[in-house]
């Protein structure tokens, strides 16, 4: 007996193969708008209206004195920043200066969405799933200790470029604009983050053909201007002098344990209460479910979640390495721990880690019948909590002082008696290093 099929219309599958592509770019839209909506929801008042650092005592006083183009590859502290310049830049010719501190951190939240966004739609070779790419995605917005420090600003938006780093560098471009594409981030993420070059070796992967070329070359010649950089203008090195306990102590105390409770004060109280054993657990149970990862599947997968895995370590390592931070984790009693919060490498590394674990949920879930898809889930839950359990935390910046009410208070004082002289506004952490001078004049506009 022959069964005869209905062939389906041409116009039909047609709709079909443009109904799935539409769908993908709705979702990343709305991921990209729902990751900034929450972390300037994250953020809150009064944190939104302060400046951060060098938001105000670098950037934007190199803007006004240098102007927007000369300004934006301008070497600071030994590296280049172009994405965060091009942010200052965009405040400040756009906007009253009046407003830069809002505009600059709803501008900053705005990158974390283009993050999110980007990450959804080139994970899909490596996140089968599209709700677990989609938690994937909303990582940067969720990671518990990122709102203390290094979301909303542009001091710290480097870290964030960093994250999309390995998705860029991994992705199979198609097409010749995405080709394109793919190298306009290259070459933006590694003209702002020099650290992007942990993750060169994933070009293996998208070097395929001759469209991973332009992306390869962009990526190369950013790397290329950071080094001259460095060279020309070395960073000044104070290193700590932390043992390998210390780091491996503050590793587990800080990243680790921070990808899941952002208050880590709370949790290194804990450790001197109840002892080690209460990040030590935790981590080997991460570490296992990674390697599990990798065992499972290969190709692409297995070796994102290396990246993903390893990036905490070398990121943290590096970081106690050439800053001279209090880091002498072993040692600390609680005082110490209730003194020093989150540091801002640590919950950059927290979103690797946390990255990893979906990526490791999305191989379990894919694997087996019961238990794997089972422990997959557990996995998805653990993330997802700790994005709702932790949407607020005390940032370092809310008891600084407000940029509007201080340009109003300091124009109404300075530039009536003289209006060619300069208001000098102050911004977190430590108002008096990182003042701004604007000139009257601009406060007219």
């Amino acid at each position: 007996m022959v069964l005869e099929t209905t062939p389906v219309p041409v116009d039909v599958r047609r709709r079909r193969a443009l109904t799935h592509p539409i769908l993908t770019w709705v979702v990343a839209a709305v991921l990209a708008v729902a990751s900034s909506l929450w972390m300037w929801h994250r953020l809150g008042w009064p944190t939104r209206g302060i400046a951060w650092a060098e938001d105000s005592g670098v950037f934007l006083n190199e803007r006004l004195e240098l102007g927007a183009v000369p300004s934006l590859l301008h070497p600071y502290s030994g590296y280049l920043h172009l994405v965060p310049r091009i942010v200052v830049d965009a405040a400040v010719a756009l906007w009253p200066i009046e407003d830069y501190a809002m505009v600059v951190t709803a501008l900053s939240c705005c990158v974390i969405g283009i993050v999110s966004v980007t990450v959804f739609v080139l994970a899909r070779d490596v996140v089968r799933s599209a709700p677990l790419r989609a938690l994937l995605a909303v990582v940067p917005a969720i990671a518990p200790m990122g709102v203390v420090e290094i979301a909303g600003n542009t001091a710290n938006l480097h870290w964030y470029l960093l994250f999309l780093a390995p998705w860029v560098f991994a992705f199979r471009p198609r097409s010749w604009w995405s080709s394109a594409s793919m190298a306009v981030a290259a070459l933006a993420i590694t003209l702002t983050e020099i650290q992007a070059a942990l993750f060169v070796p994933l070009f293996l992967f998208g070097f395929r053909s001759r469209r991973g070329v332009p992306v390869l070359a962009a990526a190369f010649l950013g790397l290329a201007a950071q080094a001259a950089t460095t060279l020309q203008a070395p960073r000044p090195r104070t290193p700590s002098d932390a043992s390998p306990l210390d780091i491996a102590a503050g590793f587990l105390a800080q990243p680790v344990a921070g990808s899941w409770n952002g208050d880590v004060r709370e949790v290194g109280v804990t450790i001197v209460h109840l002892g080690w054993w209460v990040v030590v657990v935790p981590a080997v149970v991460v570490l296992a479910v990674l390697v599990l990862g990798l065992v499972r599947r290969g190709g692409a997968s297995r070796w994102m979640i290396v990246a993903l895995g390893a990036a905490p370590a070398v990121l943290w390592v590096a970081a106690l390495r050439v800053n001279a931070v209090p880091s002498m984790f072993a040692e600390w009693n609680e005082a110490s721990f209730q003194r020093f919060g989150p540091y801002r490498y640590a919950a950059a590394a927290s979103m690797f880690l946390l990255a990893a674990v979906v990526v490791a949920a999305d191989v379990c879930i894919g694997r087996g019948r019961v238990v794997l898809p089972v422990l997959g889930w557990v996995l998805v839950a653990s993330v997802v909590a700790a994005g709702v359990l932790n949407v607020h935390a005390e940032t370092r910046r809310a008891d600084g002082p407000v940029w509007s009410t201080q340009v109003q208070r300091q124009g109404a004082a300075v530039c009536s008696a003289d209006p060619d002289g300069t208001v000098r506004i102050e911004a977190s952490p430590r108002p008096r290093l990182w003042t701004a001078e604007v000139p009257c004049a601009r406060l007219e506009h």
